[in-house]
């Protein structure tokens, strides 16, 4: 069974609220709002609340598939939709929220500020085009660029896993083969690197198996793991496009992690699969 399936499974009873961010295209917003609709259609005691600014609610408003859900489905109008997403889920009346449409500059700094928090913590569904399914990071380009963030973001994994009931399988990629050492400094400080940090995940959690596969990706997944971390941000950030808007894979939205509030990342130019796995992903970390 596919974490997704398990994430479905585990919600069928759950009912809650949960807010969305519209964006600037008219084009995505109806990925949005076609997402929003599968969503309560399986889960029809929820509510999903889409924020935005009027000129960008207006179009949804009229759509006649809106019309037939808009009991499920609130529109809330804002200037500033960013900040209105989050007052509304400062003040509990959602119970989490998903980026959506919002651009990255906007929503981001947002969570740093409201949490107070120096650094960001994002953990990916992904799937791949032969449909296995497996979280992975960093996915932002200033995301993991050392030692120490690195070993964050795996340790904070590992946690996040392991309150979802999952047990962690991890794969430390680095930016080439053990034997390749000697060629370039740069991918020869990547092996050192992940070697490193297998062996202090070992001595953190000795009963979580974790593995350097190099550069092998491939093998991460023959080995069916179920968290891979990328060398740095700005690798991890290319394998996602590449994997999701180019190889066939998908994106189920990315948890932001260590937060006391629920909030759930996706691109603003996801598919209709991803703001629906994100809506699913909020529901079934809502409390």
């Amino acid at each position: 069974m596919s974490i997704i399936e398990n994430f479905s499974i585990g919600v069928k009873n759950k009912s809650k609220k949960i807010g969305i961010g519209l964006g600037e295209s008219e084009f995505h917003n109806k990925k949005i709002l076609y997402a929003a609709i599968k969503f309560i259609t399986q889960y029809p005691s929820n509510i999903v609340y889409f924020f935005g600014k009027k000129e960008f609610t207006d179009p949804i408003s009229v759509n006649s598939s809106y019309l037939k859900h808009k009991d499920n489905i609130k529109l809330v109008d804002s200037e500033e939709p960013v900040k209105l997403i989050f007052a509304y889920l400062d003040n509990n009346t959602v119970d989490a929220i998903v980026r959506g449409g919002i651009s990255s500059s906007k929503f981001l700094p947002l969570v740093k500020t409201k949490f107070n928090i120096p650094v960001i913590n994002r953990l990916s569904l992904l799937e791949t085009n032969a449909g296995y399914q497996f979280f992975y990071g960093p996915v932002g380009i200033d995301e993991c660029n050392d030692l120490d963030s690195k070993m964050n973001f795996i340790e904070t994994s590992i946690n996040q896993l392991n309150s979802l009931d999952i047990t962690p399988k991890v794969s430390v990629l680095s930016g080439g083969r053990i034997s390749d050492i000697g060629r370039d400094e740069r991918v020869d400080s990547t092996i050192n690197q992940a070697k490193k940090i297998v062996k202090n995940i070992k001595g953190i959690f000795p009963s979580v198996a974790i593995e350097h596969n190099e550069i092998l990706i491939e093998q991460a997944i023959e080995n069916n793991v179920n968290l891979i971390v990328a060398p740095d941000g700005i690798s991890g950030n290319l394998i996602y496009r590449t994997l999701v808007h180019l190889g066939g894979g998908k994106a189920y939205g990315a948890i932001y992690m260590g937060l006391d509030k629920v909030i759930i990342d996706t691109s603003r130019v996801g598919d209709l699969s991803e703001y629906q796995g994100a809506l699913l992903l909020a529901l079934s970390l809502s409390e």
